[in-house]
């Protein structure tokens, strides 16, 4: 995957340089018909201190340099970059996009999100992670989220808290918070591990020379049985939080409820198909959360399992925005998706923060 990125060189050992041209010397002896200095010993005889006056202090090879260019001059003109960031990035405008990258990161709660969510943004010329040429001109760029690692929530806890209060509002609120997560990013829980299981079971029985028993781990008996139970409506889960009273559960359910409101009004942008082709040869996008019912249970037990397999293949990004890079208007209608999907990510680092299980 091509992104754009910077690299420093030194000046080649090899080159050369034309010396300038020195004034004549006289070739004729002295008064006293002596022999002058410079003809007993000539010049370049002997040790010199070279000077580095006039000489680059360094020199930068820029891979994409066009293209960068054109970007970051489309950047400011759609009011994403800042031009007093240039000087920072020293005449390099990949630095520059760079610093524009990291500046909106913070500007819309990078640091917040990152305390969940290890999420790495890029923007990229090309999403096919086995091409190394130019395609195109280049005008198409791609925004991409992928995650660094995977977030870890328990939910145990919050299923014991919410059931007293309705018998299905675990099921429901959890369904809620995890699908508004994964309207942008990936979230593994107990449905992924249901399906590797399966996957097991098929391979298994597909091996004619494994004679052994199949002990499979107890994925089922993982899951609580307040997790089968039918979800509530949305209009039954607020009657039920309006009569709630100030409490950790009420302020949970209200915050879980807001995350699905916004979730429901955003969506994670179509991909054409002829970016999606680029994909083709790219695995499943990598979690960026994992979401068990109690520390060390079978589902996080066969997360660990899978993950030891997950970067066989290049993955896939989380999250994929297409931009025009010479288009001011295409480059804002791009971040504001962006903007969107940490908006929902933001509002989830609420609810999530008190899942997280302590860490040695």
């Amino acid at each position: 995957m091509r992104r754009l990125a910077t690299s420093i060189g030194s000046r080649s050992a090899g080159a050369r340089r034309f010396a300038p041209k020195r004034n004549a010397q006289p070739a004729v002896a002295a008064a006293t018909g002596l022999a002058t200095a410079h003809l007993l010993m000539p010049e370049g005889a002997g040790w010199s201190i070279p000077r580095l006056t006039g000489v680059a202090p360094e020199y930068q090879v820029w891979s994409g340099l066009e293209l960068a260019a054109r970007t970051a001059s489309s950047f400011l003109s759609a009011d994403i970059a800042r031009a007093e960031d240039w000087p920072a990035a020293k005449g390099n405008p990949i630095q520059f996009l760079q610093i524009t990258l990291d500046r909106w990161l913070r500007e819309h709660g990078g640091d917040e999100i990152g305390e969940i969510f290890p999420l790495h943004l890029s923007l990229t010329a090309d999403l096919d992670p086995y091409s190394y040429g130019d395609r195109g001109d280049g005008s198409k760029l791609f925004l991409t989220l992928e995650p660094e690692s995977a977030g870890y929530v328990v939910l145990g806890p919050t299923l014991r808290l919410l059931e007293p209060i309705h018998p299905r509002l675990p099921v429901t609120v959890v369904h809620m918070l995890i699908g508004s997560i994964n309207r942008w990013v990936r979230v593994y829980d107990w449905r992924d591990a249901l399906e590797r299981l399966d996957r097991i079971r098929e391979w298994h029985d597909m091996d004619p020379d494994d004679d052994g028993e199949f002990e499979p781990p107890d994925v089922e008996g993982s899951i609580p049985a307040c997790m089968r139970r039918r979800q509530l409506a949305r209009a039954t889960i607020e009657r039920i939080c309006a009569r709630l009273h100030p409490s950790a559960a009420r302020r949970l359910v209200e915050q879980v409820l807001e995350l699905d409101a916004l979730a429901a009004q955003s969506s994670r942008p179509q991909l054409s198909d002829d970016a999606a082709e680029l994909l083709r040869d790219c695995g499943e996008p990598l979690p960026a959360l994992l979401a068990a019912f109690e520390k060390c249970d079978a589902i996080e037990g066969q997360f660990d399992e899978e993950a030891q397999g997950m970067l066989e293949v290049t993955p896939e990004p989380n999250a994929i925005v297409c931009l025009v890079g010479d288009d001011s208007k295409s480059i804002r209608r791009a971040f504001k998706s962006l903007a969107t999907c940490f908006q929902v990510l933001r509002l989830a680092i609420r609810p999530l923060a008190a899942l997280v299980p302590d860490r040695e």
